[in-house]
């Protein structure tokens, strides 16, 4: 799955905000059959680390969604 326009295509509601959290932090709670590692369950990834990234994938002057 590509990330291009991540943002760009589902907003930054605060809805969208928590969903992708959620996603990142422990993506087997949306779709058991998910290939996308649990980075926050599993610890991977920091707190601050998600959130940083919840901003790159949902900011519109971010150049993901360039």
């Amino acid at each position: 799955m590509s990330l291009h326009q991540f943002g760009k295509t589902r907003g930054n509601s605060p809805q969208i905000q928590k969903y992708v959290y959620g996603k990142i932090y422990n993506a087997k709670a949306f779709n058991l059959c998910s290939a996308m590692p649990r980075f926050g369950h599993s610890g991977t990834l920091t707190e601050q680390q998600i959130k940083d990234l919840v901003a790159l994938l949902l900011d519109p002057g971010s150049p993901v969604n360039k």
